[in-house]
């Protein structure tokens, strides 16, 4: 990949990000704005105070995310299946559609240990929440020998378009777009740590993601 189009992708993460971001953190804002103009309005205050730490925690459990997935520290042997667990919870809780049914004490395939396991795990876990546009659930099952399977389950449970083609790096990074930059990024580090990430299956209510090791 030339420079040029390393610093595209660059780009184009960083601006999928800011653009999670910018809710919350702009939530934020109009609430403290909310509580000044609320006075001695005890009411008033109540829920600014309620938006608040409604946003803040939306913004500390997406940054969290992101640090497990596209951080350094995401690679940290220390990091378990639970914390991977602890993290997505708190992201999909924020938002109440999505939920994740799985053991992360159980087996899940892939050796939990393995050198950035815990990167593709989240980053697996993302894309299958992004399969779920009505909600529905998440389930992480063991697959044959050294795979891990990541189920999204929910009506309408799609892959989106050129996710797929986003995820075998078949598109060019100067044609993404933020929303296409995460499979395209989960690909790249996927195959830094020796994994592989491919399509299952689809039907209408259910899409399967297989995780391997390579």
């Amino acid at each position: 990949m030339s420079a040029e189009k390393i610093t595209t992708l660059l780009e184009l993460l960083a601006s999928r990000i800011c653009h999670d971001l910018v809710s919350p953190v702009g939530a934020i804002n109009n609430g403290i704005e909310f509580m000044e103009d609320a006075g001695d309005d005890k009411e008033s205050i109540e829920q600014a105070t309620g938006l608040i730490s409604h946003s803040a925690q939306s913004a500390a459990a997406r940054l969290q995310v992101f640090r497990i997935a596209y951080g350094g520290g995401g690679r940290d042997g220390n990091i378990k299946p639970e914390d991977i667990q602890k993290a997505f919870g708190s992201l999909i809780r924020t938002d109440g559609k999505v939920r994740q049914s799985w053991d992360p004490f159980g087996p899940l395939g892939i050796d939990s240990k393995a050198k950035g396991f815990s990167k593709i795990l989240i980053c697996g876990l993302v894309l299958a929440m992004e399969c779920l546009p009505k909600g529905g659930t998440v389930f992480v099952d063991p697959g044959t020998g050294s795979e891990t399977i990541i189920k999204a389950e929910g009506p309408d449970a799609v892959a989106r378009e050129n996710v797929v083609e986003a995820l075998n790096r078949s598109l060019d990074p100067e044609t993404l777009d933020p929303r296409l930059v995460h499979p395209y990024t989960m690909s790249l580090i996927a195959e830094t740590y020796g994994f592989s990430v491919s399509l299952v299956s689809k039907t209408e209510n259910s899409v399967v993601w297989s995780i391997k090791t390579i």
